[in-house]
């Protein structure tokens, strides 16, 4: 049988694994956004504001996102190990 603290740990590490996942996903959305200007159109003063209050992204990984973002965006494959992998599996390549 788990102890308590076997169950919180369990929880927090699953709790932590998932918003790895979310922000990554978050963070392959900013290009788009940024494109459309939607976060103006929702009242943010800049996509960092924007990034920062519906997601928790500080203005170094949205500014890393967009930079890294924008130089493999016609490079199918290496788009492909972001999604599956995040920003940094492909920041030594980039």
């Amino acid at each position: 049988m788990k102890t308590e603290e076997e169950i919180l740990h369990k929880h927090f590490v699953m709790y932590g694994v998932n918003a790895k996942e979310w922000t990554r996903k978050c963070a392959l959305l900013l290009p788009e956004i940024d494109r459309h200007r939607i976060w103006e159109q929702k009242g943010f003063g800049s996509i960092f504001e924007y990034a920062a209050k519906l997601a928790g992204m500080s203005r170094h990984t949205v500014e890393d996102a967009l930079r890294i973002l924008s130089r493999i965006e016609d490079k199918p494959a290496l788009m492909k190990v972001v999604e599956e992998k995040g920003l940094n599996a492909v920041r030594p390549v980039v």
